[in-house]
């Protein structure tokens, strides 16, 4: 099984390392299946926005959606170069992930290119709202989104989320969506996640 990470510019670099460290963990013990995560992006290598360099591991015009059961898109910074993931290109894989019945799980601002697509009007969805410079809430309304007041959203195979902070439930939610929630609960378990808020 597969996830394929789109890395753009500029990218957020919590929400990129959730998918690639939580997923890295079902390669930990035999009875847990492995889900391998391939990245890929627009240039041989992707910058994050706080340092990170990732070289993606297959070209973005070598991608063969039926190959994956799930789509992660972090978000990232405008002022980076996350403009790139506004590219028609990345809203027709989008389209033909989702069509082949798998997964979109997305961060921050990562829900406006799906949103784009086609793929959250009528349907329930949340972004970033602190961005200095663009209405992040208005625009993915006027995509036809219904925008909730959660940190979490997830509505029609399509997991949004309103900033970094919740990176690891998106992940986690994507994760049970594939394995299942036994699975799920045997990596959260492997990776000490406390089962509730007492400390």
């Amino acid at each position: 099984m597969k996830v394929l990470l789109f890395l753009a510019e500029g990218f957020e670099d919590l929400e990129a390392v959730s998918i690639l460290d939580i997923f890295g963990w079902t390669e930990y013990r035999d009875w847990v299946p492995t889900v391998e995560v391939v990245t890929t992006g627009f240039h041989k290598k992707v910058n994050s926005r706080f340092g990170l360099q990732h070289s993606i591991d297959i070209a973005f015009e070598n991608l063969n959606p039926e190959d994956y059961m799930a789509l992660a898109l972090p978000g990232g910074f405008h002022s980076h170069g996350f403009d790139e993931a506004y590219d028609e290109r990345l809203h027709e894989l989008c389209r033909r992930i989702h069509n082949n019945n798998a997964w979109i799980a997305t961060f921050c601002v990562g829900v406006l290119p799906v949103a784009e697509a086609g793929l959250l009007k009528d349907k329930r969805a949340v972004t970033y709202p602190y961005s200095q410079n663009h209405n992040n809430t208005k625009r993915l309304k006027e995509l036809g989104a219904h925008v909730v007041d959660s940190a979490v959203a997830i509505d029609n195979r399509i997991i949004s989320c309103a900033g970094p902070g919740s990176s690891l439930d998106v992940t986690f939610y994507l994760l049970e969506a594939l394995l299942g929630t036994k699975h799920c609960n045997e990596v959260k378990r492997l990776m000490c996640v406390p089962n509730n808020n007492n400390i």
